[in-house]
């Protein structure tokens, strides 16, 4: 009949004979710290404390819990399984022992580091993360923080974000455009805005001033707004106005060119990237398809960074593992501030990983920095730097979209240190990339381990960036784009359409501009 009777659990009466362990997670120094938990008891399943959420990872099926340092369970005698995790600098620590009925067992798991970013000028955050879609849990942003803790992440970056009519999380957005109230002086909380059309894509705003930007969807069909207008650029260039950093978000996966089917879920960043209104493209599981548009725009001299969120949903219990897919961000002698962060994230100075921790050099530059060079080009030495807590085989380097050279990792797969010398005739970039095998992923939520920097640019005397192949690839790109959008069914005018298809014009002009 609907009535709500509140019902105290006041102990719990278990089948089996159970004992009580008691686990702390430690860091390098000895400190209690929040960790990612796994346990396997004795009769093959797993257990959480009774103050935890249970989780289980949507791409790897891995059971877990988050903690703050300290964790109880109560557990069936016999041998069980821990594991303890923290992100991708520190090396995992597992063990066994033996429960025993009636009696508390004491356990410490002490987890080594197996190299600190922050040390070396760089904090990571995923760049998509909400709080609450739907589930049993009523997620607040100081959860996100322990999870994100856990996980050793330096940001949280949350999403305010329109699901099945409703807006969910806008109670959590503060206006003025920099760090969340809730934030610390080791983790910045900022609550940005996904606006979430089905055509276009999905892309991410943070640091707006003022207010979120509305209509928070547009293309729905049967809605009040199923048109294709406003545009992506409509909506992006509302944000900018507000000061908002943007991109699109989870737009492609796979490993097949998007321009060979539909164009994924980001069809219009290659328009926005003409115009400047995106500043990102995101990664958030492992693909190949995404190298194809980014490595256009990038021949194209256009300076769009790769980031990494991996759209966790952190009220559900099977989702994304939060920060699985994270963006590293070289802030430097600035520290951990929001401002610093998203500065460094649209200069490039930006890593995209999954796991491996990968740097890049070219002397004193960084990714996003750019090299000058003569007329007649000249040698540089490309340095690099691996360290992964999952096994690899090599490291690559790619230079305007080509592969130039692989570098094999040795000994146990986990680092590498390397120079290299090219030699460099036109303006360009470079960047590094690596990938392990499926089979090798191990704690890591994705189909398999990878990473990659954003590029370092070289600017050869007075020439351009140009690539013929690119710029058609791009063209081609928006031809396909408003050949779907004139099958759209929703458009309410021509006007609408000429509107639209005048940005798609001024985005073809930017490339035609780029042809030899």
């Amino acid at each position: 009949g609907g009535k709500i009777v509140d019902v105290e659990i006041t102990g719990r009466h278990w089948k089996n004979p159970t004992g009580t362990l008691r686990v702390t997670t430690v860091g390098a120094d000895g400190q209690a710290t929040g960790t990612r938990i796994h346990v396997e008891a004795s009769d093959g399943k797993f257990y959480a404390p009774t103050d935890a959420y249970a989780r289980i990872a949507q791409r790897a099926g891995f059971w877990f819990f988050h903690n703050t340092g300290t964790s109880v369970l109560e557990l069936p005698e016999g041998e069980v399984a821990l594991l303890a995790v923290k992100g991708f600098e520190n090396q995992p620590e597992s063990m066994t022992t033996q429960i025993r009925a009636g009696e508390v067992t004491e356990v410490t798991l002490q987890l080594e580091t197996v190299i600190d970013m922050e040390e070396r000028g760089w904090f990571s955050g995923s760049t998509h993360v909400h709080a609450n879609y739907g589930g049993n849990l009523h997620n607040t942003l100081e959860n996100l923080m322990m999870m994100s803790r856990a996980e050793d992440q330096d940001l949280v970056l949350e999403q305010v974000a329109n699901k099945d009519n409703r807006i969910l999380d806008y109670h959590y957005f503060e206006a003025g455009g920099g760090a969340h109230s809730v934030s610390e002086e080791d983790q910045i909380v900022v609550v940005g805005q996904e606006y979430r059309p089905p055509f276009y894509g999905h892309v991410f705003m943070f640091g707006l001033r003022d207010h979120l930007i509305s209509p928070f969807v547009t293309g729905y069909e049967g809605t009040a707004i199923e048109s294709l207008y406003p545009s992506n650029t409509d909506m992006l260039l509302k944000a900018k106005q507000q000061g908002a950093v943007t991109g699109y978000v989870h737009p492609f996966l796979g490993e097949n060119d998007p321009l060979s089917g539909t164009l994924g879920g980001g069809k219009g960043f290659i328009v926005d990237a003409a115009l400047g209104t995106a500043d990102a493209l995101e990664w958030s599981d492992s693909n190949r398809a995404g190298f194809y548009p980014l490595y256009s725009v990038w021949n194209n001299g256009l300076k769009v960074t790769a980031t990494g969120g991996e759209d966790s949903i952190s009220s559900l219990h099977r989702s994304k593992l939060v920060g699985s897919f994270r963006t590293y961000v070289y802030t430097g002698t600035q520290a951990l501030t929001m401002e610093a962060w998203f500065d460094g994230l649209t200069r490039g100075r930006a890593m995209v990983s999954s796991g491996p921790l990968l740097e890049m050099a070219v002397g004193s530059a960084i990714p996003g920095d750019t090299v000058h060079l003569p007329s007649d080009g000249g040698s540089i030495l490309v340095t690099g730097r691996l360290r992964s807590i999952t096994e690899l085989d090599d490291v690559a380097l790619y230079c305007n979209g080509n592969e130039v050279e692989r570098f094999p990792i040795s000994g146990n797969g986990n680092d590498l240190d390397f120079t290299y010398e090219l030699e460099i005739i036109n303006s360009g970039w470079c960047h590094l990339r690596t990938e392990g095998s499926p089979a090798e992923r191990g704690i890591l939520d994705v189909a398999y381990a990878q990473a990659f920097t954003n590029p370092i640019w070289f600017q050869v005397g007075d020439d351009s960036i140009q690539d013929t192949d690119s710029a058609n690839y791009a063209l081609q790109w928006i031809d396909k784009l408003q050949d779907l959008a004139e099958q759209w069914p929703g458009w309410r005018s021509q006007q609408e359409k000429d509107h639209v298809y005048t940005q798609f014009d001024e985005a073809r002009a930017v490339y035609r501009n780029k042809l030899n």
